[in-house]
């Protein structure tokens, strides 16, 4: 089981690498990954680990930068957060490299919608710190200037250019629905719910309509002493009926305090993966993933406890087109998975003495996250 929603950490540099990083935007430019000519310098290495160990922060925990959360387990509880980024880095860098030179073989180039986003990006990032001289000042500190960042956007998008080519609808290797169900079957859980308030509860209008607030968040209120003692006890005795045999879907129809409409056309659960952490959260996801088919768990969140069901996978083929559609993004991962295996399976030099350099847990996060 593969998490496709990782995210790329900037590793701080020890302090001798840091030592060559100066304001001036001087770059550390040892190799750090090497295939048939092309090379991965320092640069681009640790501009992807600070950037996405920040963005990896921020969605797996609260953007805090904790030890602990560095040693704890991943959903898969295979390894560490800190190896699965660390993965996640080696992973995407590699893919770049590769793809920097299949890019040269095949001939491709950049479309002008390409070039000008690279270009717009660029100006963004001087505009925003006052000129060329002061956004290299900034850039510096992680070992970058404003060209080294240019050359890495262009990189990144030979990466992408290269999928399209080899993997879109238009190229030599297409997704196929065998690729599309053996993706959904290896990495995907079907759950249902019953969702019961017993911390907070919506705000509710005169009209007993949902408050929401600017943004469209439902605004909350804590439940009374009283109330938590209520609905703890509801979530109890739910449980023990469960036990006991009674039907969850009559128990989710009596008691779920969710707005069931939007489920009305999934009657067997919905399909979720650990990609939809943004969507569920990830302790969400972790204990669907944890409980067993047939079996029930229990989740709290800030708000509310879910009485989870794991249900077994329906064969892709028999999913409905709503069925589908709730499975957001399946297409995007599906093909963000056939390129990770393909430039997987092709070997490439790394040199190790200059990669031990870095380490996520230590590495300067970007205080920027539009770079």
């Amino acid at each position: 089981m593969k998490i496709k929603s990782r995210l790329i950490c900037v590793l701080c540099a020890v302090i001798f690498s840091l030592s060559a990083f100066t304001s001036c935007g001087i770059i550390k430019g040892d190799t750090v990954m090497e295939y048939e000519g092309y090379k991965i310098t320092e640069a681009m290495y640790s501009y992807w680990m600070s950037k996405y160990k920040t963005l990896f922060l921020y969605s797996y925990n609260n953007g805090k930068d904790e030890e602990s959360f560095w040693q704890s387990k991943t959903e898969n509880g295979d390894e560490t957060y800190k190896e699965f980024v660390t993965g996640f880095v080696d992973g995407y860098a590699k893919q770049v490299l590769v793809a920097m030179k299949l890019f040269d073989d095949y001939s491709l180039v950049f479309s002008e919608t390409v070039k000008e986003a690279v270009s717009d990006k660029i100006e963004g990032i001087k505009q925003s710190y006052g000129g060329v001289t002061q956004a290299n000042e900034y850039l510096g500190s992680y070992g970058l200037n404003i060209k080294t960042l240019e050359n890495i956007y262009y990189a990144q998008e030979k990466l992408t250019v290269v999928c399209e080519y080899l993997f879109g609808d238009a190229g030599p290797y297409p997704i196929t629905e065998e690729e599309k169900s053996a993706y959904y079957l290896e990495n995907y859980f079907c759950a249902e719910w019953i969702y019961i308030y017993t911390k907070e509860k919506p705000k509710l209008s005169e009209d007993g309509e949902y408050i929401t607030d600017s943004n469209g968040v439902y605004v909350t209120e804590e439940l009374t002493e009283e109330e938590k003692a209520e609905k703890q006890q509801l979530v109890n005795d739910i449980m023990t009926k469960l036990e006991n045999g009674e039907s969850f879907d009559k128990l989710k129809t009596d008691h779920s305090e969710e707005d069931l409409s939007k489920y009305e056309y999934l009657p067997d659960g919905v399909n979720l993966s650990a990609n939809d952490y943004t969507v569920y959260g990830t302790g969400f996801i972790k204990a669907v993933m944890n409980c067993n088919e047939g079996s029930y768990t229990l989740y709290e969140d800030d708000y509310a406890t879910f009485i989870i069901r794991r249900n077994p996978l329906k064969n892709y083929s028999d999913l409905s087109v709503q069925e589908k559609n709730v499975m957001l993004n399946f297409d995007t991962y599906v093909y963000d998975s056939k390129c990770e295996k393909f430039f997987g399976e092709i070997d490439v030099t790394v040199n190790d003495d200059v990669k031990s350099r870095y380490d996520v847990q230590t590495i300067k996060s970007l205080t920027n996250t539009n770079i």
